[in-house]
């Protein structure tokens, strides 16, 4: 058995400082593949195919080219079958009452290593089943057998209700870079145990059912893909995620000194569904990080994030056009006051005496620069069809203006 094999001299080196007895273990056709002596691995050692063979505690008494010597030497098993053979040298009857001991212990963390390598082994195949998911593309006809393949594998149901959550660890790399050097943060910073603990963690607080996936996407972007099996299961995931990304934080500023934000898609009900899910949430995070960097949650069926992403949602055709109705505005020296009152007034309904209040600027200011839009645009600012084309217009402009900084 593999397992054995590799964990067989960290098995030997910490059993025999305790015992005091020199320690071997060999495989299932004889041969020694750890040793207190380490020059004795390597070596067939006979007696441990009577031991295998009639799956029985052997004792040896002499030495034959110092290649058996003197001991007990037992069975190991996994599965109930067995698997190699544990010997402790020493007089027989001295060292026999510790080879159960021993045995037990060996068997035991053969169990533990296989147990961690099927967890290692299905985390693996849930990356894998998740970037499959995230990045389907319905051309890709020949992927879909595979993930339907290892979604049976996982025994996932892919087609119920869901939505994919991102959780981001908020400036972690800037982070880690910065400390490099000078802090002591590096240093203390766990990185190895990091990723796998936050993982756990966030299994503990998301995983409810079988049908919820949750893994990494970078050392710093986590994915649920959260199934949705209840009529209420979605309004009642929102209503928790506050309480959710608190015992998050907590956490993360507890044991790593940082915090963490969400972003959340929209309701999915397919395969293809999930990668639009996990797209509108990538949205979210990107626009909320953007215009409220002081929000902790993101929702790509927000309202404001929704206005946010329509300049990015035109056709570049029907963007050119809006920037051309709004051309004649973007050139005047004193745009960023006179767009910005005009995005104010239709915030708040087009109505002149709350947008005065809200804004703290004098009503006949307001109307002085709306006269003016209107006087420079051609456009009727009383009109909610002709203010919805030039907000939008504004916004693809500062779409524009973002990216070209970026």
């Amino acid at each position: 058995m593999k397992i054995l094999e590799h964990i067989a001299q960290d098995i030997v080196e910490k059993a025999s400082g305790i015992l005091h007895y020199p320690i071997s273990i060999t495989d299932n056709e004889g041969i020694i593949i750890g040793s207190t002596d380490k020059s004795r691995i390597g070596i067939f050692h006979q007696p441990s195919l009577e031991v295998i063979k009639k799956n029985v505690m052997v004792y040896c008494k002499s030495k034959i080219e110092k290649r058996v010597l003197p001991g007990v030497s037992a069975p190991l098993k996994f599965n109930n079958k067995v698997i190699g053979v544990l010997g402790i040298v020493g007089e027989p009857r001295e060292v026999e009452k510790y080879v159960q001991l021993v045995k037990n212990q060996v068997e035991m963390m053969c169990q533990e290593a296989f147990r961690k390598e099927m967890v290692e082994l299905k985390e693996k195949m849930i990356e894998m089943f998740v970037h499959q998911m995230i990045h389907f593309n319905e051309n890709e006809s020949h992927v879909i057998d595979q993930i339907y393949q290892s979604a049976k594998l996982l025994e996932f149901n892919i087609d119920t209700d869901r939505v994919c959550l991102l959780i981001d660890i908020k400036n972690f790399s800037n982070r880690l870079s910065a400390n490099k050097e000078g802090d002591d943060l590096f240093e203390r910073f766990p990185l190895q145990y990091f990723q796998p603990e936050v993982l756990s963690f966030l299994q503990l607080i998301f995983k409810e059912n079988k049908d919820d996936i949750v893994s990494f996407l970078s050392l710093e972007r986590f994915i649920v893909i959260k199934s949705l099996p209840y009529p209420r299961s979605f309004s009642a995931l929102m209503e928790s995620l506050e309480e959710k990304l608190q015992k998050i934080n907590t956490f993360l500023e507890t044991k790593y000194w940082v915090s963490a934000i969400i972003a959340a898609g929209d309701v999915s009900s397919c395969l293809s569904g999930i990668s639009e899910s996990y797209r509108n949430a990538v949205k979210a995070m990107s626009i909320g990080l953007r215009f409220e960097p002081d929000a902790a949650i993101h929702l790509y069926n927000n309202r404001e994030i929704l206005l946010r992403m329509l300049p990015k949602e035109l056709s570049n055709d029907y963007q050119n056009k809006l920037l051309k109705l709004a051309h004649p505005l973007i050139q005047q020296d004193n745009y960023d006051v006179l767009a910005s009152t005009f995005i104010g007034f239709c915030k708040y309904n087009m109505n002149l005496s709350e947008a005065s209040r809200n804004l703290y600027i004098h009503r006949n200011t307001i109307i002085y620069r709306l006269e003016k839009i209107s006087e420079i645009t051609s456009l009727n600012i009383s009109s909610f069809e002709h203010c919805m084309l030039l907000y939008t217009g504004i916004q693809c402009y500062e779409e524009w203006k973002a990216e070209s900084n970026f």
